[in-house]
């Protein structure tokens, strides 16, 4: 049976909750503790680097679990594995002239990039990391704290 895939709560959370969503909220839904998992280390180090950027971000707007692990490793992999090819690409450029026939052929680097980018953005949208799939998440900003304030709450309680 197939049909819109269910959004995650803390998604819906984000979005500002179930009256926006007029469904009943999921109660029952796994809550994995917000966690940061370690970085795998068959990661290249491009990927480590990735792996340390998108995992702060996603560690301070609290959608990150070690359940996650495997999503984010392999866009951070994808990252590099993108970022790799698109270094590669204006070498010899997007088509060249094959020395042996004469005929033209594509760069296999312009396909390493392609495929990359895709995998890279399957996981991005899984991760909240692409305008799109953040557009209507709404995060809480800390709230600043007079020291005025908290010093008079802490001496009265």
């Amino acid at each position: 049976m197939k049909g819109r895939k269910s959004i995650p709560s803390k998604i819906i959370e984000l979005r500002g909750g179930t009256k926006h969503t007029h469904k009943k909220p999921r109660d029952q839904e796994p809550q994995p503790p917000e966690k940061m998992p370690a970085c795998p280390a068959h990661l290249d180090d491009m990927a480590k680097i990735e792996w340390e950027r998108c995992g702060k971000i996603l560690m301070t707007i609290g959608l990150m679990t070690e359940l996650d692990m495997a999503v984010l490793a392999g866009y951070c992999q994808a990252y590099s594995e993108w970022a790799r090819a698109t270094v590669e690409v204006p070498v010899k450029g997007p088509v060249w002239i094959e020395a042996k026939t004469g005929l033209p052929r594509l760069n296999p680097w312009l396909r390493v990039a392609r495929e990359a980018y895709d995998k890279m953005m399957k996981a991005a949208v899984l991760l909240g990391l692409s305008p799109s799939s953040r557009a209507s998440l709404k995060v809480e900003k800390p709230k600043v704290v007079d020291p005025a304030e908290a010093f008079l709450r802490k001496i009265h309680g």
